[in-house]
């Protein structure tokens, strides 16, 4: 029995020294790639608890195909947040690749910075953000986001959290066919965004987003995220995340609705 507590034990450990050169290898390989992304960003998965100083995680998902044709796709995001007091600093880069037998067909990418502040007893904060990205499966070449406004909490404790934000923002798009060319826009950025830890190791996420435009309101988007994390330990996570995303108007020949369901790997710092 003593022996097999050991064996056991020692294959944890190498299996988890594995992940880590893993890890290092592949954000090593993203970090001097070029930045890609997606549409509608889901900042709400990326808060981490509010401790003091720097803390972080990366995401990673990998996935190979092979039947007539070979599919590589894969993606990686890096989150670094800071906090001091009532101040809290998000800083967030995307990142997602595919290549069909040696041919880049989807190159996308974001990066997101948000600084919040806290009011009164925690219950209200103020959020102003920036973003830009682009993603050319949508035909977006640019897309710049500056706004900002309050962010309610609803209920938190250990196992459940609720929030809502009705926040404005300043859009500027550019398609790839500028005779499409997207100008600058005054839209609503209302989401609703729900936390629910099972136990200690796992844990449920949801967040909807809501886009509309303001001087036409038929013009909106809606995306929704829901993710399932599960724990190894303090530092590594399984992630199972899937998304759904509406454009009332998107560009010629580009479909309405996207959803996509991927898995990974977090490393949290």
């Amino acid at each position: 029995m003593t022996s097999l507590k050991f064996y056991i034990k020692y294959i944890r450990k190498q299996f988890i020294n594995m992940l880590r050169i893993y890890i290092i290898t592949i954000v090593a390989f993203f970090f001097i790639s070029n930045p890609l992304s997606a549409q509608l960003v889901n900042i709400e998965k990326s808060r981490k608890e509010a401790k003091p100083g720097f803390q972080g995680h990366i995401d990673l998902n990998l996935m190979l195909t092979q039947n007539t044709r070979q599919i590589f796709e894969t993606g990686t995001s890096a989150h670094v947040q800071y906090h001091k007091e009532r101040h809290t600093v998000l800083l967030l880069n995307n990142i997602s690749f595919m290549r069909v037998e040696g041919d880049n067909l989807i190159n996308n990418g974001f990066q997101h910075l948000r600084y919040n502040y806290t009011l009164g007893k925690g219950i209200t904060t103020a959020e102003i953000f920036t973003q830009h990205q682009y993603n050319s499966i949508r035909l977006l070449q640019r897309r710049f986001l500056l706004g900002g406004g309050p962010r309610f909490k609803i209920l938190e404790n250990d196992n459940l959290g609720i929030y809502v934000a009705p926040l404005v923002m300043l859009e500027h798009e550019l398609l790839n066919d500028e005779d499409e060319s997207r100008t600058d826009k005054f839209k609503g950025d209302l989401y609703l965004s729900g936390t629910f830890a099972l136990n200690e190791r796992i844990n449920f996420s949801h967040t909807t987003y809501y886009q509309p435009d303001f001087a036409r309101f038929n013009e909106f988007r809606i995306a929704s995220e829901t993710g399932l994390e599960m724990k190894f330990n303090d530092s590594f996570s399984f992630l199972v995340t899937y998304n759904l995303a509406y454009d009332s108007h998107p560009p010629q020949d580009i479909p309405k609705l996207f959803y996509t369901l991927r898995n990974g790997i977090k490393y949290s710092f």
